[in-house]
């Protein structure tokens, strides 16, 4: 017997670093999950019928409470990860976004915390090495504008 087809199934979603400054430094908002242990962009899954650009601004506003407004796109990260005998390939699109209002809250049901954090920081405390390399983008971009 053959060990059977595996199955390859392709997810996309879409997230946002929304920047603001503050005491005239820039900072970003980042998620918290797993108790706090794993720091990230927001981020979720496109719906049907949504745009990349329009998922990434419901759910920076779902998890975070923050009204965002779309400056650019900033990159696609794809990853595969494995759920039982299926292969998931997911994409990620992640737009720079300006904050236009809201209160940074945390969506519990999601996230664990939600925080303003300095850029370099924030470089320093995010879990995943693609969104640490966003965030240095980001960063080198903002310093070469001063």
């Amino acid at each position: 017997m053959g060990e059977g087809k595996r199955k390859v199934r392709n997810e996309h979603s879409s997230g946002g670093a929304v920047l603001t400054l503050l005491d005239g430094r820039p900072h970003v908002a980042l998620i918290a999950t797993r108790g706090r242990t794993r720091w990230g962009l927001p981020k979720g899954a496109v719906d049907e019928g949504e745009t990349s650009e329009q998922a990434a601004l419901r759910e920076v506003r779902e998890e975070t409470g923050l009204v965002g407004e779309i400056v650019r796109p900033l990159d696609t990260i794809e990853y595969f990860f494995r759920v039982g005998d299926t292969l998931i390939k997911k994409r990620v699109d992640f737009y720079l976004m300006a904050l236009k209002g809201g209160t940074l809250t945390p969506q519990l049901t999601e996230v664990d915390d939600v925080e303003w954090v300095e850029l370099s920081e924030a470089i320093a405390r995010a879990s995943f090495d693609s969104e640490k390399k966003l965030l240095e983008a980001i960063a080198a971009e903002i310093s070469s504008q001063l």
